[in-house]
């Protein structure tokens, strides 16, 4: 009887330990999903910005292309280079804003039913989201000076156009 006692109270303590193990796996993943969420926020809200800089972008170019292409003379072909090589980054950075865009919903629809994943499924669908943001980020700053440096070959661009201009005025 004594020996029974014993095993009772031995199982009842391991199986306290078990789950008191898997509680600090379990609140070790929480924490890192809730990390993973405020970097999801973080990307979103850098995604609307370099979104609304890329539509800006485009419109901007179509403004300088026009104002290029309206010049009667255009002794430097290497501007419509620049602009065709412009317009390449810029259609590129909307398809990576696209796949951001469902990535993003993605992650959205996989954190709705975490709680209910094995936590081995758990911690691979947090390295796959790590990953992912970690893409995600980097591209978006990749972008984001892509971004700077096209405002820069726009301005390079307008520049000529107006000097361009003023010497025709000058001429005439």
């Amino acid at each position: 009887m004594k020996s029974m006692r014993i095993y009772v109270m031995f199982l009842a303590l391991v199986s306290v330990g078990l789950t008191s193990c898997n509680d600090g796996s379990t609140k070790e993943l929480a924490q890192q999903q809730e990390e993973l969420k405020k970097q999801n926020d973080s990307i979103i809200g850098m995604h609307e910005t370099l979104t609304a800089k890329n539509n800006e972008l485009k419109t901007q170019h179509n403004q300088v292309s026009q104002q290029l292409r309206g010049l009667e003379k255009l002794e430097d072909s290497t501007q419509l280079e620049k602009l065709t090589s412009i317009e390449a980054k810029i259609r590129n950075h909307g398809a990576k804003l696209a796949s951001h865009r469902e990535m993003i919903e993605s992650h959205n629809e996989l954190g709705q039913n975490f709680g209910e994943l094995s936590t081995d499924a758990k911690k691979k669908q947090l390295s796959e989201m790590q990953k992912t943001h970690d893409r995600i980020m980097s591209e978006q700053k990749e972008m984001k000076s892509e971004h700077d440096n096209i405002e820069k070959q726009h301005q390079s661009i307008k520049d000529m156009i107006a000097k361009s201009a003023s010497g025709d005025e000058s001429e005439g």
